[in-house]
């Protein structure tokens, strides 16, 4: 089980059963917040020492000094965040600026699903989603896709024209790859050098012309991957596009699951993104994200 001290700070102690009394087992301190897969040890014959618990190195804490995280137990990176939902699932995205993840190193610290891209725009296909989705299949992670939205008009000079295009590239880079155990994703955010020209009707106009497309072709549905304050300021008020699920793109210092904001017209996300240098394996820094929807693996 995934456990965190609550204590200011723990002694980490050696031999069984240990004792708050005994100095001489003390092989070190676990400060506050300090996170670790441990099983819970009693000693029937003397249920006076309390409850401890034992770390795969063979540590103990005691159990009056940690708390017990609710969700699936996950192991092998770092920072991760506070108060998870009850079973969570905990995914990675990759796209071809991941030449060579450690799939293996995915596997190990508890990954269940992958986010993988498939296209940018029209006429940009991301070169190694087929290598990726061949990867991560061999893990038997669960699969979804996303697209990198570039909403304008210069696909056939209209909003409707261009977002048809670029729905239209989607699946058919789709239709070359294993089918989507996951909702389609449209990836909607700026870059240093470039943001949507459109106005927040039109780019209204652009993402449901996009849906549409997609929800003709494909049965899981669709999500939204954004921040906050982008689609706050890309959206009319009353868009209606809260319907959709949410994966939201937030990285904040010391993550807390119960304070990811929101945009406005949604009540909750689906899943978050929570880091963009996370470390995990021999892999140089991945997306790492935590899953709360459970329908979405349905």
């Amino acid at each position: 089980m995934l456990l965190q001290v609550s204590a200011k700070k723990l002694n980490k102690r050696s031999g069984f059963p240990p004792s708050l009394a005994d100095k001489n087992n003390i092989v070190g301190v676990a400060l506050q917040g300090f996170k670790f897969e441990g099983e819970e040890t009693e000693d029937p014959t003397n249920p006076a020492i309390g409850k401890w618990y034992r770390d795969k190195a063979g540590i103990y804490y005691w159990g009056g000094g940690v708390i017990r995280l609710p969700g699936r137990v996950i192991s092998n990176f770092k920072n991760l965040p506070i108060n998870l939902p009850a079973g969570f699932s905990f995914g990675v995205d990759v796209s071809h600026h991941n030449d060579a993840p450690d799939w293996n190193a995915f596997k190990n610290a508890g990954c269940e699903f992958v986010y993988i891209k498939t296209s940018e725009g029209v006429g940009t296909p991301d070169m190694l989603s087929a290598t990726h989705v061949h990867n991560a299949k061999l893990q038997n992670f669960k699969i979804g896709y996303y697209h990198f939205c570039r909403p304008d008009t210069r696909n056939g000079g209209s909003v409707k024209s261009d977002a048809t295009a670029e729905a239209n590239e989607m699946i058919s880079r789709i239709a070359t790859l294993a089918s989507p155990d996951l909702p389609i994703v449209l990836d909607l955010e700026d870059q240093p050098t470039w943001d949507s020209p459109l106005g927040k009707a039109d780019y209204l106009l652009w993402v449901n012309t996009f849906i549409e497309a997609i929800d003709a072709h494909f049965t899981k549905g669709v999500m939204l991957y954004s921040r906050k304050e982008y689609l706050d300021r890309k959206l009319p008020a009353n868009h209606g596009l809260g319907k959709h699920k949410l994966w939201m793109s937030y990285y904040p210092s010391n993550p807390d699951a119960t304070k990811v904001p929101v945009p406005n017209g949604w009540n909750d996300w689906a899943v978050w993104q929570y880091t963009e240098h996370g470390t995990i394996g021999r892999n140089p820094t991945v997306d790492l994200n935590i899953l709360k929807d459970t329908s979405l693996l349905l």
